[in-house]
C-alpha cells in the first residue's frame, strides 16, 4: 500500500491563487491529484487552467458560496476527497486602531469562511465521510504584537478543528490543521520591508530563516493521504522551531 498516495484524489484548496495555497495546488497536482483551486476574483485564478488546476471563483465570506462550489465538484466526481481551507488575510494594524470594517473582514475570511466551508462539505457528503485540513497559524498558539485579530481567528480555527474532529468522527470525517510559522509569501511582506525587522524575526526562529511555502506540502500530503488514517483533531506545526523555544 502506498501510504502517501494522493493520485486521483479530488482536492479543493481555497485561497489557491497565491502564496501557500498556490504552492499546495501545484504540489498536489504534481502528486497526481485532481485539484480545484479557488480565488476571490476571476483574474486571480486565471493562471490555473494552463497549469492543469481547475479554477473556481469563491469569496468565502459569502453565505452560500462554498456550498455551491462543492456542489459543482461533486456533480462531476460524486465525491470530494479532501477540503483544504487555506483562504485567509492578515494586517499589521495595532489592536487600538482597528476599524469595524477591517475587523469584520478578517473574522469573516479567516474564521466564518472556514466554518461555512467545513459545514458545506459536511452537508454535501455526510453519508460518505471526508477529510478536512484547515490552514491555521502558530500565531493562533503564541502571541505577537500587531496580530491581535489575526491571532484570535487562527486560534479559533485550531479550536474549531478539534471540535469538528470530535463531532464528526462518527460520520467518518477526519479534521486536522496545519500551523505554519512565518512563511516567505506576500503576507509576510510587512516583515520583509525593513531589514532590521526581518533580521530580528529570523533571530527568533531556531532555523534562522523564513519558511518556503512548498515546505508545507509534506504535511498536507500526509494529512490528505491514508498515511494519516488514525490522525484527527491535531495541529501539525511547521515553523522552523519557532514554537519549540
Amino acid at each position: 500500500m502506498k501510504l502517501f498516495n494522493v493520485e486521483n484524489k479530488t482536492i479543493l484548496i481555497t485561497g489557491a491563487s497565491r502564496g501557500i495555497g498556490k504552492s499546495l495546488a501545484i504540489g498536489f497536482r504534481d502528486a497526481g491529484a485532481i485539484v480545484y483551486g479557488t480565488g476571490s476574483k476571476p483574474e486571480s485564478v486565471a493562471w490555473m487552467e494552463k497549469e492543469k488546476i481547475v479554477p473556481l471563483v469563491l469569496d468565502v465570506r459569502l453565505e452560500n458560496g462554498a456550498f455551491e462550489v462543492i456542489g459543482k465538484i461533486r456533480e462531476k466526481h460524486q465525491r470530494l476527497d479532501c477540503l483544504i481551507n487555506n483562504a485567509g488575510i492578515a494586517t499589521n494594524t495595532p489592536a487600538s486602531g482597528f476599524k469595524e470594517d477591517e475587523l469584520q473582514n478578517i473574522i469573516q475570511t479567516n474564521y466564518t469562511g472556514v466554518f461555512r466551508t467545513c459545514q458545506a462539505y459536511y452537508k454535501h457528503q455526510k453519508k460518505q465521510g471526508g477529510n478536512i485540513i484547515n490552514v491555521a497559524s502558530v500565531l493562533g498558539m503564541v502571541g505577537s504584537k500587531f496580530a491581535s485579530v489575526y491571532s484570535g481567528t487562527k486560534g479559533a480555527v485550531i479550536s474549531l478543528t478539534k471540535a469538528l474532529a470530535i463531532e464528526w468522527c462518527n460520520s467518518n470525517y477526519r479534521v486536522n490543521a496545519i500551523c505554519p510559522g512565518l512563511i516567505d509569501t506576500d503576507m509576510t511582506d510587512m516583515i520583509k520591508e525593513k531589514e532590521s525587522v526581518l533580521e530580528q524575526v529570523k533571530g527568533d526562529i531556531p532555523m534562522g530563516r523564513l519558511g518556503q511555502s512548498q515546505e508545507l506540502l509534506g504535511a498536507a500530503i500526509f494529512l490528505a493521504s491514508d498515511a494519516s488514517s488514525y490522525v484527527t483533531g491535531t495541529s501539525m506545526v511547521v515553523d522552523g522551531g519557532m514554537t519549540a523555544q
